[in-house]
């Protein structure tokens, strides 16, 4: 097969709003580590791909399919092999509308555009012949952060028996010598450890530099199923997940990457013969759409302003018509053979559901990341619609959605995936 990697900064130039957090209140104070973009190209004999990391929150659905379609245009690829995914820190900026706090970057967005594209036309032109092998570590990183309270609700707080994946999964790619051309690893925990004005991406950014200064090639993240999983950097208190230090977070970032480093010593060779590509569409249905009525009394008069915005962006959405009674969900499948596949869901996905696609698709080696092309919202196991809480009912309008989904949106994304890897030749 054929593997190409390329890089670019994408740190914003000047001051910018945020995504990620409802209190802030104005816009960054400056750069604690850059932001970088990665792109790794692979073409097999009947399929190829190219996929995409950004230290960014994530891409919403109508950006997604627009950057899709410019890489397309300009790599000569169909958007179907073209992967978008995130490490989702919220230490970046906010270049796509949502209920929060500040304005859209637009120029950085369109900052963001050119690099993107810029860096997936020299991945592919830069392609050469080479391999690819796998590994998979097991990482105490993160904990669950939905705490049963015991009166029927959950608290925003460490739950250490909580469903938790810990596969640590890293595609290592190389030239025909078995040079290290690039990694990609993947892990289920957000990128939230600092909660302050600094663009930087989290623990993910250090992990990349540590494997780079290790391998002396490009290490790229992409975040995995942890919707419900955050770090843990306070294990004394049962009740807090506290705030590191720099040095703290760069120490974290270290510790996963030397999990990862001795993984690469079991790597497996994959066969890449059977390479393929696999994307669709379906939808996933909301409950209880807000009527009208409330949905002016909120944007006239509710007490939060990230909630004030969102009812009038509901307003105007229902001044063309009815509000939608669904949400599109993307998903995308990489099968390098029917032994090993990398699921990319749309949207914050929960630890329970990528677990269950995990154990649908035994003996299958399967990986799953979530925050890829169009980032929806949280998108709830089943199991976590008995105790509510903010992944639940509570998150939505940051992310412009009219109501929560259903509680079945699991099975839903559980048989699609079926019927896609199915479909599979």
């Amino acid at each position: 097969m054929k593997i190409g990697v390329a890089r670019g900064d994408i740190t914003p130039a000047d001051a910018v709003w945020l995504a990620g957090y409802a209190h802030r209140d104005h816009r960054s104070e400056g750069v604690y580590h850059p932001l970088r973009a990665g792109a790794i190209y692979i073409e097999g004999h009947a399929d190829a791909g190219l996929i995409i990391s950004a230290d960014v929150i994530g891409f919403d659905l109508p950006t997604a399919a627009a950057l899709k379609l410019q890489i397309a245009a300009a790599t000569g690829l169909l958007p179907r092999q073209i992967v978008l995914t995130a490490t989702h820190t919220h230490g970046a900026p906010l270049f796509w509308p949502m209920a929060m706090p500040g304005e859209t970057e637009i120029g950085y967005a369109e900052f963001l555009r050119h690099r993107l594209v810029e860096t997936a036309i020299s991945a592919r032109i830069t392609a050469t012949a080479g391999s690819i092998r796998s590994s998979r570590a097991f990482s105490e990183f993160g904990v669950n952060r939905r705490l049963p309270d015991g009166k029927g609700g959950v608290e925003f707080a460490p739950n250490p028996d909580g469903a938790i994946d810990r596969d640590l999964d890293t595609l290592w790619f190389a030239d025909s010598d078995g040079t290290i051309l690039a990694s990609l690893t993947i892990y289920g925990c957000h990128a939230t450890s600092l909660g302050d004005y600094m663009v930087g991406p989290d623990y993910p950014g250090y992990l990349c530099t540590v494997l780079e200064r290790s391998t002396d090639a490009p290490a790229f993240f992409a975040a995995g199923c942890g919707g419900d999983v955050r770090p843990w950097y306070t294990r004394d208190s049962a009740k807090e997940f506290g705030r590191p230090s720099l040095d703290a977070l760069e120490a974290a970032g270290e510790q996963i990457a030397s999990d990862v480093l001795a993984s690469c010593e079991q790597a497996n060779e994959v066969d890449s013969d059977g390479l393929q590509l696999a994307c669709d569409f379906h939808q996933l249905p909301y409950a209880n759409l807000p009527t009208r009525e409330e949905l002016i009394s909120e944007a006239e008069g509710g007490s939060d302003p990230n909630f004030r915005k969102w009812a009038r962006a509901m307003v105007a959405m229902s001044d063309c018509g009815a509000l939608p009674s669904s949400c599109p969900q993307e998903i995308q499948i990489l099968r390098f053979n029917s032994a090993f596949l990398i699921l990319f869901l749309g949207g914050e996905i929960l630890s329970e559901i990528g677990l269950h696609l995990k154990q649908q698709l035994q003996p299958a080696h399967a990986v799953t990341a979530g925050y890829s092309n169009g980032l929806i919202g949280y998108v709830p196991s089943e199991n976590a619609y008995a105790l509510g809480g903010y992944e639940v009912d509570g998150s939505y309008r940051y992310f412009l959605r009219p109501a929560p989904f259903t509680k079945d949106v699991e099975r839903l994304i559980v048989d699609k995936t079926m019927a896609m890897v199915s479909a599979f030749s």
